[in-house]
């Protein structure tokens, strides 16, 4: 009896050796190796979660970008957009309404006149004596225009008669001595007048 007990415990005695020596190291390489997987893990998720921050940081830069350009298209548009309304705002109110203007008054055979006689007081102010042209609007009768001047203008113009040109209002006047032209059209005169009042109306019109 004593002598199976030695037995068992030798058999005990060899499990405690194969289990220390065997089971227990592979316990201990399996403890490792799933720590070693759970730190390996975690730097993947940090890895990963870092390079998704990163993209996520790039996305945010590329629509900001994005969003400045497209902001700066917008503002160049709406400038643009402002300057063109302005543009047809002045054309449509202002050339036009100068030009209606024009037409009426300086196709009216008593501005004409005025306009022969104001220059011939003048030259002869300056004691300029020599003959010259009057040309009148096309829609002008010129007897109607040499019926309004003095015998004095009449006598002085180039066959004592105005003569009728290829424009709408005012008067042209050709000094025949000195191939001169005093171009008093309605076109010059516009012109003219629009280098004057053309910022005069675009402040009234755009700032306030």
């Amino acid at each position: 009896m004593k002598g199976l007990e030695t037995g068992k415990d030798k058999i005990q005695k060899i499990c405690d050796i194969l289990k220390k020596e065997t089971l227990e190291p592979a316990k201990q390489e399996a403890r490792e190796v799933v720590e070693n997987a759970h730190m390996q893990a975690s730097e993947i998720v940090a890895g990963a979660k870092r390079e998704a921050e990163a993209r996520l940081a790039a996305a945010d830069r590329e629509i900001e970008e994005k969003q400045k350009v497209f902001q700066s298209s917008m503002h160049l548009a709406c400038r643009q957009g402002i300057e063109l309304l302005k543009q047809k705002i002045e054309n449509e109110l202002f050339n036009r309404e100068l030009t209606s203007i024009l037409d009426k008054e300086m196709s009216n055979p008593q501005v004409i006149a005025n306009l022969l006689s104001s220059f011939m007081k003048s030259m002869e102010s300056k004691g300029i004596e020599e003959d010259f042209e009057a040309v009148i609007p096309k829609n002008v009768s010129p007897r109607t225009i040499n019926s309004m001047l003095s015998t004095h203008i009449l006598e002085r113009l180039r066959g004592h008669t105005v003569v009728v040109g290829d424009f709408h209002g005012g008067v042209q006047i050709r000094l025949t001595g000195r191939q001169i032209t005093i171009d008093i059209s309605d076109q010059v005169v516009r012109e003219l007048i629009s280098q004057y009042i053309r910022r005069d109306f675009r402040d009234l019109i755009f700032n306030v």
